[in-house]
């Protein structure tokens, strides 16, 4: 622990300062609106840019067209995603393209991450169903063997951007019953696959989340990433990178409302005074403070331990629960600081505040990451 630094080193403040300016200037919220209401869910002349800058492949090795940066640097990008409420593909593309790297085969890998890095191929995982969040373990999707290969049967929930995904990672059972770790398999999924079947899901962001159905869906044994019944320790594996990834791009997200809410504070005048001036509203912003602190520092915590290859995750479900708990708090704040303003469809205010509530829910919520918690605490 005494080892841990969290000052971001001359090249991340680097990265922080462009990926701001960047978004700043193409990214307003005149265009995450427009994003949202698109049918894609992106907009390819922004993705393409996004792309050439190299954040795409960011942390992919050179030789696959990557950057070859780490996980913190990933965290510090995603950090401005938050703080833009930058809606896309972005994160189900570079965390699939993070399990094809470590997981996959040379085939896969040089057959896909170029392409992951120029921005000419979507990913995402499907993992959760009906009966399952994101205990892997409870996956009930089936693949049996078939001529050689496999056929997929079953439904996902909650696929991010699937409708668009050029490959899915879909987590299936292989072997044995749900509830066992053994007997699990990761696959790639052509995203225009027979027996594919993709239905919209409105989700509270405005992101495109999907229920895609599988129908016989074949897939060959060189689909596979990883290896045939062991993919549960490949999905608890990713799933923390993804989720501790995930609480950054909250912290930016938490860290822009409060900078809204203390610039309403100064400029808002109520009683002939500033609406600042008053105690109980400063109260609020010290606490809305501590909040983005405690969120930002558990999290880097948790990526600095994955970055360096250390065990985590007692350190990335505290991050999850505490950062889902602060950003609702944060968000309510924030609101209540703007009274009805804070809900106008035409003040920034809303992006943030339906995004925690989405990211909340996405990847554990906070008693799913409290019960992990409370077995680590108990070993």
């Amino acid at each position: 622990w005494l080892d841990m630094d969290f000052a971001l080193s001359e090249e991340q403040e680097l990265l922080r300062k462009s990926a701001r300016d960047f978004l700043n200037t193409e990214c307003p919220k005149s265009i995450v609106k427009e994003i949202e209401a698109s049918e894609l869910g992106y907009l390819p002349e922004l993705w393409k840019k996004m792309a050439a800058l190299g954040w795409m492949g960011l942390i992919l090795p050179e030789e696959y067209g990557g950057a070859d940066f780490n996980l913190l640097d990933l965290a510090v990008l995603f950090e401005e995603f938050g703080r833009a409420a930058m809606p896309g593909p972005m994160f189900s593309t570079i965390i699939g393209s993070l399990a094809i790297f470590e997981y996959g085969t040379e085939e896969q890998k040089k057959g896909l991450l170029p392409e992951v890095a120029t921005g000419d191929l979507f990913l995402s995982l499907a993992i959760a169903e009906p009966e399952v969040n994101y205990d892997a373990r409870f996956v009930a999707t089936q693949a049996h063997a078939q001529n050689g290969g496999f056929a997929i049967n079953g439904t996902k929930l909650f696929v991010p951007y699937a409708s668009t995904a050029d490959y899915l990672l879909v987590v299936a059972r292989t072997q044995g019953k749900p509830g066992n770790e053994e007997g699990l398999t990761v696959f790639l999924v052509d995203g225009e696959a027979n027996g594919l079947i993709f239905n919209d899901m409105p989700a509270i962001a405005h992101d495109k989340q999907c229920e895609v159905q599988f129908d016989k869906v074949p897939v060959s044994s060189a689909d596979i990433v990883g290896s045939l019944n062991n993919g549960y320790s490949l999905i608890t594996a990713l799933l923390q990178k993804a989720t501790a990834i995930q609480c950054a791009e909250m912290v930016g997200g938490a860290q822009r409302e409060l900078e809204i809410a203390a610039e309403h504070t100064k400029t808002r005048i109520q009683f002939e005074r500033p609406l600042g001036a008053f105690q109980a509203v400063q109260h609020r912003l010290a606490d809305m403070f501590i909040d983005v602190n405690g969120a930002r520092w558990t999290t880097y915590q948790a990526v600095w331990r994955l970055s360096d290859g250390l065990p985590a995750e007692r350190e990335v479900a505290i991050a999850k629960a505490f950062t889902n708990v602060a950003c609702q708090r944060i968000a309510a704040s924030a609101q209540h600081l703007h009274g009805g303003i804070g809900v106008d469809v035409d003040y920034d205010l809303h992006y943030y505040f339906r995004r925690a509530k989405s990211f909340e829910l996405n990847l554990g919520n906070t008693p799913f990451h409290l019960k992990t918690v409370e077995a680590e605490i108990g070993k």
